[in-house]
């Protein structure tokens, strides 16, 4: 098993700063925000209240409830209490979900550039995954071609990391069609869901009600309210997969923190208050990016996939820290995350563009 690729850039970067190195991390998507005034509030409220029991293994009541009326509200969905179990971040969603629907062999298929994980989750559920090569966004040919009588599902990022690109409802509805025909599972990966700018619109899996038997949805605190170091997502599903996911923490995770489900209570209680938020901090930091760059800012997510190549020696000879795009599958490239303070995107830029007009 291979680490994250995320991580060991990151842990590099912080190996040199504790040299005294002046690094510019691009590499992590942790959105440096203080986490809003609500959140702030509500974590305040555990403290003094002074006891942190063991919370339901599927999540607390309330934040499960809230959270199933926070997708409905969004897409006109009609998940349950029932279909809708709280997870360790999105990430173990993923991971549990997988290891509920595989058995030994069988394939998954992963449009790349993808996210890290995909390949090694799938793995670690003893599938094969099967990564299908793209022009940033699966088609329903390319996904045709990779179906075998192995195919047991499809993990589709949308919006991706790390290339930001958005599925339109027709792109979608075309790719349903092939997966419906072919009785394949879809994990469907939404957690950048709320961040999305210049009018662009999200469209998630589910708003078709033909895939609500056959979708798990995972959907996240930590991107869309800026609740990273928190550690909590969803997932939403049939109740027979959503039963099994719990049962699986049960032996694994047991549940996610008290705090932090109570913290994201208010997050997702409020979340046109908390998600707009996150994005007006955002949206300077991404002008500035890009606008140094002079490149097309995406519509969603936090990243710029771009060609470039030889991210150690980048990181070594000026401090920046990217993510090589090898680790998504598409080497000749690297993931930027525009996700720091105006003040770290300024100056790292600066660093990387000097480093690019020298050499």
């Amino acid at each position: 098993m291979k680490p994250s690729a995320t991580g060991a850039i990151s842990a590099k970067a912080d190996e040199l700063r504790r040299k005294g190195r002046r690094v510019y991390n691009f590499s992590v998507g942790d959105i440096i925000l203080r986490n809003h005034p609500l959140l702030i509030e509500a974590a305040q409220k555990v403290l003094h209240e002074g006891v942190s029991p063991y919370p339901p293994i599927a999540g607390l009541f309330e934040l499960r409830t809230a959270a199933s009326q926070w997708m409905n509200e969004r897409y006109g969905s009609s998940y349950s209490v029932e279909q809708t179990v709280v997870t360790t971040g999105g990430k173990f969603g993923i991971y549990a979900a997988l290891q509920v629907l595989l058995n030994p062999g069988d394939e998954v298929i992963i449009p790349a550039p993808y996210w890290v994980s995909y390949p090694e989750m799938v793995q670690l559920a003893k599938g094969k995954p099967v990564i299908v090569q793209t022009r940033w966004k699966l088609t329903p040919e390319l996904l045709q071609k990779a179906i075998t009588p192995k195919t047991k599902a499809l993990i589709l990022n949308n919006a991706c990391n790390p290339t930001g690109a958005l599925y339109s409802r027709e792109e979608l509805e075309a790719l349903m069609q092939v997966a419906l025909k072919a009785k394949l599972w879809i994990i469907s990966d939404e957690v950048y869901s709320e961040i999305v700018f210049d009018g662009a619109q999200f469209i998630s899996l589910a708003q078709f009600p033909s895939m609500q038997e056959r979708c798990i949805i995972i959907e996240s605190c930590s991107k869309n309210f800026a609740m990273a170091g928190w550690r909590v997502g969803f997932a939403f599903g049939p109740q027979k997969i959503i039963d099994q996911i719990i049962a699986l923490q049960s032996h694994s995770t047991t549940s996610t923190s008290y705090m932090s489900q109570k913290v994201a209570l208010a997050a997702v209680q409020n979340w046109k208050t908390v998600a707009e938020y996150v994005r007006e901090s955002l949206r300077p930091r991404r002008k500035l990016f890009f606008d140094t760059l002079q490149v097309e800012a995406p519509p969603s997510a936090i990243y710029y996939f771009a060609k470039v190549d030889g991210c150690e020696e980048i990181l070594e000879k000026t401090g920046v820290a990217l993510v090589p795009g090898a680790a998504f599958g598409t080497p000749g490239y690297a993931r930027f995350s525009f996700s720091a303070t105006e003040s770290e995107i300024r100056e790292g830029l600066k660093a990387f563009l000097q480093k690019n007009q020298s050499a």
